[in-house]
């Protein structure tokens, strides 16, 4: 069943990509799914989107096979949201969301991973007010480790850190954008939206943020995670 579809001006579109599996976690089950602080990382997520006051509806893009736990986890979120199923590949899964969501060419789309369940709604909002005035805009954080390039287990290069970003989510287009990078691109693997769109000739403003908002990949994340929820009181 899908919610009806919201039309807000200023407001995005989620598109949420929680297909991937938690095989770091020795769990076959959905990532997105697993516990943080008793509730799912995927509604974290979304409670936070929600928060921003930016985010009108979501599009969430699941594990085949999986369709009634993630329906109970969206049925307590608290904005519109609609369920398809992903794809194999994270960009697979963020075109899936992208088709359904139905958004017109000039309506933002915000792209965050599940797997984000800590994103600061302030910090979404500054994304999207950047991506509404430029038309592309990622969050990311200044590197500030020493960054080195390797090759068959040696160093060949230290890499000047003063101009490099360490990227997350969420990254937020015109749908329009979005769609014509996914079709210049169509077999590229890559491993964020950005890059499409930067390959597609699109200009990607950078909106800097907190290191807090980590991607659960580790069981050591998890443990990170909720820590700082409780230091911060939930």
């Amino acid at each position: 069943m899908s919610a009806p579809s919201v039309s807000a001006p200023g407001q995005a579109v989620a598109l949420v990509p929680a297909a991937g599996l938690g095989t770091r976690f020795h769990d076959d089950g959905p990532k997105a799914l697993v516990l943080l602080a008793g509730k799912p990382l995927l509604l974290h997520a979304l409670e936070r989107l929600h928060d921003s006051g930016r985010v009108a509806e979501a599009v969430v893009a699941m594990t085949a096979g999986y369709e009634s736990a993630f329906r109970a986890v969206v049925d307590r979120a608290p904005l519109p949201c609609r369920l398809v199923v992903g794809g194999v590949r994270r960009r697979d899964s963020v075109a899936c969301a992208l088709e359904a969501s139905g958004a017109g060419e000039e309506r933002l789309v915000l792209v965050h991973d599940a797997a984000r369940p800590l994103v600061d709604p302030l910090e979404v909002a500054a994304v999207v007010d950047a991506a509404e005035e430029r038309g592309a805009a990622i969050a990311c954080f200044a590197m500030v480790n020493t960054v080195k390039r390797t090759k068959n287990g040696k160093v060949v290069e230290t890499v000047p850190r003063h101009d490099l970003v360490s990227v997350t989510t969420p990254q937020v287009f015109r749908a329009g954008l979005l769609r014509k990078a996914y079709v210049k691109s169509p077999n590229a693997d890559v491993t964020d939206d950005a890059e499409l769109v930067e390959r597609a000739g699109g200009a990607v403003a950078v909106v800097l943020t907190s290191r807090w908002n980590l991607k659960i990949t580790y069981p050591e994340d998890l443990a990170w995670a909720e820590a700082y929820l409780a230091r911060a009181g939930g």
